[in-house]
């Protein structure tokens, strides 16, 4: 069901089930008569396109739980029509549309976040995704989890389609020298002791 039509599904829901209980019951006190039913009707259209409006909105706070970690406030609401080219498939000019949201909002780590993810994701282009992730690293300093999180996709780039190792360490010690009481700079510290060990492991 397409999202702008929810509210009037939930409001002709619960409008037939008032107009259900004006014909039944009547109101409390008051005769079984048309005008009862009326009321029941337009107090049920009411009641129902509230519903509607509330999954809407508990849905696009789920998303945003989901895509933007800790809840950093970058998700706007002109941002919209983008997701919309992605559900269409349409993921190089979602790609670029995010790359225009970025100019528009120059401390907005967020757009470029979601351009590197397509790039990387649905394009198969991981120098492009890795440029746009190392810029969302030095934005929206009010948003660290947003910076955190595009600290660890340079890393995932050059240890998976990058493979270079040694750009890696670079970016794991930064990401440990700029968070170094976090949970990823304890996995940063390990992985770095992980190549050290394979480095060190003489070839068979």
């Amino acid at each position: 069901m397409r999202e702008s039509n929810i509210p009037a599904f939930w409001g002709a829901v619960v409008a037939g089930l008032m107009i259900g209980l004006g014909y039944g019951l009547g109101l409390p006190g008051i005769p079984n008569t048309p005008w009862v039913v009326l009321v029941a009707a337009l107090l049920g259209g009411g009641i129902g396109k509230l519903l509607g409006v509330m999954v809407i909105d508990g849905a696009g706070r789920s998303a945003r739980a989901i895509y933007a970690p800790g809840g950093a406030g970058g998700y706007k609401h002109t941002y919209s029509e983008i997701d919309a080219l992605e559900a269409k498939g349409a993921f190089l000019a979602a790609a670029e549309a995010w790359d225009d949201a970025a100019r528009d909002a120059p401390s907005d780590a967020w757009p470029l976040i979601r351009a590197g993810e397509i790039r990387w994701r649905r394009l198969d282009d991981a120098p492009s995704a890795l440029e746009r992730f190392s810029r969302a690293r030095e934005r929206g300093e009010r948003t660290p989890d947003l910076q955190l999180f595009a600290a660890q996709k340079v890393i995932d780039l050059y240890l998976g389609p990058l493979r270079d190792e040694g750009r890696a360490m670079v970016e794991l010690r930064r990401l440990i020298e700029r968070h170094p009481a976090s949970r990823e700079a304890e996995f940063a510290r390990a992985a770095l002791r992980r190549i050290k060990s394979s480095d060190a492991d003489p070839p068979d």
